[in-house]
């Protein structure tokens, strides 16, 4: 129930099979869902499930940076205690089991648990890439090459600390490898998520869809069954898509109440295998079909992030052809939501219409035919940076002999644009062509998110927009 069961590391036979011995591996990035936290929001308070979680620990470790008297900057270490109201206003600690203020956890913060997957993570990441791949060295004395990003929202940025540390241990980065550097964006620039709060046209849309999976479900047999299970503890007595509390609230909390301990637990019948894939089914075709069916959502929402991701790939491969100067990026890793992780899929057409459980990651890796035809020396990537020419200018020459792998969890997926003829390695259509990937992303990359994202006025800004099914 969205708590990740990860595979077994690759055998030496999946290796030859997943890694040809006639491609490179060049590039690795990775979006991944952060571990996993507290509900977003309280509820089903009636049935027991207690509105603070004793599961964080890392508030006992906390360091705040201060600048003294001298100019010296330093740390203060300190101890998080949460508080509420008490009688007449007056506040009163949170106190636990044994009437001690302790470990407790603010609404969505990354619990212990998460903390523990998130590292797996980077650890299965370093099997893989260092220990099985050697594709990055054992021991890290540059970080140049190395993207680091998580979005504002804490639990992002803090899997990510977890994820770089798994993949990198504090004993392999030497000292000459200097301090990480983790990239944020304000919310206003936002795009390592599908941005409802900045982009008010993608809002509209979602509304929509959401609308017309509540017209859809709401009186299904699947949703009929969820209440006949369930109902009794929802405010009306009956389960909606766009009910109170909505479909979506109820399995966050049977999410996140299913990852944790014996204190955080709802009654029996909220884990009900039946009525989670029932209650699945509707809240995924609400948030994530509008990918499938609308070019515009797709744009929209994870458009410009796969244009951003495009544009490494760009600067990796042209770097290799025309002895650039500057450090292409080798690994980026990108700290990430739920919402990310199904966009990208369901954008590039190879989602499993399953809810991305905690820590699920896209690696989207770049690889190189050992027996490319070489191109000349180029200048085109200085003239892209010199005269802010877009990546649609690119020679496809240049891009011959470049593909493009999938995996999801652990599992290669195939990007349903590159399965035609010409478009994928020969005999092998895991790997998508640079030059078709890039033609997929162009397609789906706003030439200006923020023009395009100004929402629609009059009658018609709710209403569903036409039918797009992607090529």
């Amino acid at each position: 129930m969205t708590t990740l069961q990860p595979k077994p590391p690759y055998t030496t036979e999946q290796l030859r099979g997943l890694y040809p011995s006639d491609l490179v591996l060049e590039q690795v990035q990775v979006i991944f869902r952060h571990g996993e936290r507290t509900p977003v929001n309280s509820r089903f308070q009636a049935t027991g499930l207690p509105i603070y979680w004793p599961y964080c620990n890392a508030v006992r470790h906390f360091r705040a940076a201060f600048r003294d008297e001298n100019g010296i900057w330093s740390h203060l270490p300190y101890e998080r205690k949460l508080e509420t109201y008490g009688q007449i206003g007056h506040p009163s600690s949170i106190l636990g089991p044994q009437g001690k203020a302790g470990n407790f956890c603010l609404a969505g913060e990354l619990t212990d648990r998460g903390r523990e997957t998130t590292l797996a993570l980077g650890q299965r990441l370093r099997r893989l890439y260092i220990d099985q791949l050697g594709f990055l060295p054992k021991e890290l004395h540059d970080l140049g090459d190395i993207y680091l990003r998580a979005t504002p929202v804490p639990r992002a940025g803090e899997s990510l600390h977890q994820v770089y540390t798994g993949m990198f241990p504090p004993s392999t980065v030497s000292a000459a490898a200097g301090t990480p550097q983790i990239w944020i964006r304000n919310v206003a620039d936002e795009n390592l998520m599908p941005n409802e709060t900045v982009c008010r046209r993608y809002r509209q849309l979602q509304n929509a869809f959401g609308l017309a999976a509540a017209q859809k479900w709401n009186d299904t047999e699947d949703l009929k069954y969820v209440t006949k299970r369930i109902g009794k503890y929802v405010s009306d007595g009956v389960v909606k898509v766009d009910g109170i509390p909505r479909l979506s609230g109820i399995m966050d909390t049977i999410a996140s109440t299913h990852a944790h301990g014996p204190l955080t637990k709802l009654p029996s019948e909220f884990y009900d295998e039946e009525l989670w894939k029932r209650a699945e089914t509707a809240v995924v075709e609400e948030w994530f079909l509008g990918y499938e069916k609308s070019l515009e959502v797709r744009r929209l929402g994870v458009g410009s992030l796969l244009g951003d991701i495009r544009d490494r790939m760009l600067e990796k491969s042209l770097s290799s052809q025309n002895g650039r100067e500057e450090t292409p990026v080798k690994l980026a890793l990108m700290g990430c939501h739920d919402t990310t992780v199904g966009g990208i899929l369901a954008a590039l057409g190879a989602f499993n219409w399953r809810w991305p459980p905690y820590t699920s990651s896209v690696a989207i890796e770049l690889f190189s035919s050992v027996d490319k035809q070489q191109t000349q020396p180029s200048t085109l990537t200085s003239w892209l940076q010199k005269f802010g020419l877009k990546p649609t200018s690119v020679d496809p020459n240049l891009l011959k002999g470049w593909y493009v792998r999938m995996r999801y969890n652990d599992t290669p997926v195939q990007i349903r644009y590159c399965k035609a003829a010409g478009r994928h390695l020969e005999g092998n259509m895991q790997f998508c062509t640079l030059e078709a990937f890039k033609e997929v992303v162009d397609k789906i990359t706003p030439q200006d998110w923020k023009t395009e994202c100004q929402p629609l006025a009059g009658e018609n800004k709710d209403t569903l927009p036409p039918v797009q099914i992607a090529d």
